[in-house]
């Protein structure tokens, strides 16, 4: 689960995404418009295709030194000498691995049973208390004197909701034991305006997410199509059009603190139009996360590039009539408009109204001071997880739960430290307090790996799913790698600013 934008948003509309069939038959991303890139955005040279490029393909090889300076559709024909892959992948028997995850995912859904469900509950409930206590104490702590406790607290259960209890059931990690009119069913979840309230308010609206991320993201890890693509999505700060590396720094530090309503409520909209609009254009019947009306044209119409609050601004003086111009806005308006009243309207008030101005006051810096500390929080946990120069992408697609779907899962995936435990004949020992607190405050974001490769289990399977996992790698010589998420957080800015770039998996890396 990783996203993010720099201010990269196209100011005309382009054409949508597309694939098309490469001259070995390899399918790969058509280029919507030429990119030509910076001369200074560093990294090791690489090699330009034998032929020459033309069309949307001509782009001046020497300008930007990382995969990207050949566009994936060339990376889509690539099939390197077994010669020059590094010795894992010389070594590796895919099928054999896919197998043994194969095997391991079926063992961890029968395992599921009701401690999963009562476990989850354990984690909403927690996050309410660490809710209510911040609202309590929002009306008293001054976070301009340094006493942040209040926002604090409200941070940690607004980033819990989403990253714990949204995520996980939306994505079906208990639909198993639950029926689908039970509340941690992905097929009520926190669907309509009144179960968004008591499920999961965020900026984002549910629907739109489960599109963006439950399908995209992650059925295309790694890939153009993945709209979640750190690399690509920053790649004009990468090539310095955003000025020098200390002003780019200040960019990523700026867009930590913004990037929930920034990039992720608007981009996840563009996701859900466009599904819709996919879906009537072949005769398909809406599914769950039906935008009503089908539009005509996506408002959010930005092509392969993410829809940001910056394309909204640009859009109100692009051509079209008034109302074409103003669709992006009000669509993310009406998406957000709950959140923003909720947290930076009724709870303000309520303070004013019980306890005068002053509580009032206290109450909406609370609220501002929860908001950048989530937007932060959930940025280390969340943007990190597929990002770095140890870390794999991909110009060609992979069927789900494929060998090849569990291997990218694998090198295209990051964790963290993990509260995970085991007896010493290897079976899973119960975390306790303080491996559960390690997960929580990441959380449970750091069980990246196996939640790629097993996206439909639960936040306890993938706890007891990690050492197994890592144990199969070990035992094919398939790349795990798990750091501090300090460190990736190190290793995201480098790939933002155009320090590192990321392996390509077609280039033989």
């Amino acid at each position: 689960m990783a996203a993010f934008s720099c201010l990269r948003s196209s100011s005309m509309s382009v054409a949508p995404r597309a694939h098309t069939v490469s001259k070995k038959g390899l399918p790969s991303l058509r280029l919507s418009r030429r990119r030509v890139f910076r001369a200074n955005a560093v990294a090791a040279p690489v090699a330009p295709p034998s032929s020459g490029a033309s069309g949307d393909d001509a782009f001046a090889v020497s300008s930007i030194a990382t995969p990207l300076t050949l566009p994936q559709e060339y990376w889509a024909t690539q099939e390197p000498a077994m010669s020059a892959l590094p010795a894992w992948r010389q070594n590796l028997d895919l099928e054999a691995f896919g197998k043994d995850m194969f095997e391991l995912e079926n063992k961890l859904k029968k395992e599921q049973s009701q401690d999963d469900v009562d476990h989850l509950k354990g984690v909403l409930r927690f996050s309410q208390f660490l809710y209510a206590a911040g609202i309590v104490l929002a009306g008293f702590c001054n976070p301009l004197q340094g006493n942040i406790l209040a926002a604090v607290c409200l941070s940690t259960a607004v980033c819990a909701r989403w990253t714990m209890v949204g995520h996980h059931v939306c994505h079906g990690g208990y639909n198993r034991l639950q029926k689908p009119t039970e509340r941690f069913h992905r097929k009520s979840f926190a669907l309509g305006p009144v179960r968004r309230v008591i499920d999961w308010l965020d900026w984002m609206a549910p629907e739109a997410w489960d599109v963006e991320h439950n399908d995209l993201h992650h059925y295309k890890l790694g890939e153009t199509t993945d709209p979640d693509l750190l690399e690509r999505n920053t790649i004009d700060m990468r090539a310095g059009s955003f000025g020098p590396k200390p002003f780019r720094y200040l960019i990523v530090g700026a867009l930590m603190a913004v990037w929930k309503w920034y990039y992720y409520a608007p981009n996840t909209l563009k996701e859900l139009y466009q599904r819709s609009i996919d879906r009537a254009a072949a005769g398909r019947p809406a599914d769950r996360n039906a935008t009503g009306e089908v539009p005509k044209v996506n408002p959010f119409n930005t092509g392969d590039e993410p829809a940001t609050v910056l394309y909204l601004m640009k859009r109100l003086f692009m051509p079209g009539s008034f109302a074409e111009r103003v669709a992006p806005t009000v669509a993310l308006a009406k998406c957000c408009l709950p959140y923003f009243m909720a947290n930076f309207v009724a709870v303000p008030l309520a303070f004013y109204a019980a306890l005068g101005p002053a509580a009032g006051k206290l109450a909406l810096m609370n609220m501002v001071a929860m908001e950048l500390i989530t937007n932060i929080h959930s940025f280390i946990i969340i943007a990190t997880n597929h990002c770095g120069e140890d870390v794999y992408r991909f110009a060609t697609p992979c069927r789900p739960r494929s060998p090849d779907f569990y291997l990218r899962a694998v090198i295209g995936s990051v964790n963290f430290d993990t509260g995970a435990k085991t007896n010493p004949d290897g079976s899973h020992k119960s975390s306790g307090l303080t491996g559960n607190a390690v997960d929580y405050v990441q959380g449970w974001l750091n069980y990246q790996i196996e939640h790629h490769a097993f996206p439909t289990l639960s936040m306890l399977a993938y706890q007891k799913g990690a050492p197994q996992v890592k144990a199969i790698c070990e035992k094919h010589g398939v790349p795990y790698v798990q750091e501090n998420v300090f460190i990736r957080v190190k290793k995201t800015v480098d790939i933002m600013v155009g320090n590192k770039s990321m392996k390509q998996w077609e280039r033989g890396d």
